[in-house]
């Protein structure tokens, strides 16, 4: 069975380079509709009765929790898998209340996106949970303000040069104490994540715009175009141009 999928995702670029990106059709999925925040969400998701629903937890009008929320007082029967930028306990603990099926940290791999999508399978009693081998229970860690800062900093200068002691002295913070936490609080390094961060970003860019390969790089903070595609092809596993030519939508 092919499942049916809604993403509600405010950023837009963020929510085209998750459409884009990922090979949906070898995931069992098909994308059927997209929001940019709760409220439209949940026209959406009524109108179109998708399996699973991959949302935001931060969002304008109406954040992903309190959509859910409002969608299962509708008897909404839609799987939920959460968006979120760090491992926020109570947002975590929110979406464990919901019965939400799992969460992924932003930007997450393909690999993640794979084992929650099992889940959803063995939630639907399509796929045996003793042979699911790949489901794994993520480790919650606690709060911290300084990561939700970190985070909206890099959303804020994305496309500038950006350092990590950029980030770490924005929050008064040792560079080695931020790198240390940062890794601590979501799994991935500073420079991981904003290299996964611009790669998303720049995904959108080209499948949305005729833009050239040197002026999207110029968008997401690259100042040589040749490295930008080098790392490009390393994270999407196509170089900037193959990945425009599959999935442009002008």
């Amino acid at each position: 069975m092919k499942l049916r999928v809604v993403i509600v995702e405010d950023e837009y670029y963020v929510r085209k380079g998750i459409i884009q990106t990922f090979d949906w059709e070898s995931l069992g999925c098909e994308i059927i509709g997209e929001a940019a925040n709760g409220r439209d969400g949940i026209a959406v998701i009524e109108e179109l009765k998708p399996e699973l629903v991959i949302a935001d937890i931060e969002m304008p009008v109406i954040a992903g929790i309190e959509m859910v929320t409002i969608l299962k007082g509708r008897q909404c029967r839609s799987e939920f898998i959460f968006l979120t930028a760090h491992q926020k306990f109570t947002y975590v603990h929110s979406a464990l209340k919901l019965e939400a099926v799992d969460y992924l940290l932003k930007p997450f791999r393909y690999e993640e996106l794979k084992a929650c999508i099992r889940k959803v399978r063995v939630r639907l009693g399509l796929l045996d949970e003793k042979e699911d081998i790949l489901l794994t229970e993520r480790e919650i860690t606690a709060e911290n303000v300084y990561i939700k800062k970190a985070i909206l900093y890099v959303r804020e200068h994305y496309s500038q040069e950006l350092k990590v002691g950029d980030v770490a002295e924005s929050l008064s913070l040792s560079e080695a104490y931020f790198c240390r936490l940062f890794k601590k609080e979501t799994g991935y390094t500073f420079g991981q994540y904003l290299t996964n961060y611009r790669m998303h970003v720049a995904a959108g860019l080209l499948a949305n715009f005729p833009i050239k390969v040197a002026d999207a790089a110029a968008q997401v903070g690259f100042a040589d175009s040749n490295y930008f595609s080098m790392t490009f092809k390393r994270v999407m596993e196509l170089t900037p141009s193959e990945y425009q030519e599959e999935h442009r939508l002008y």
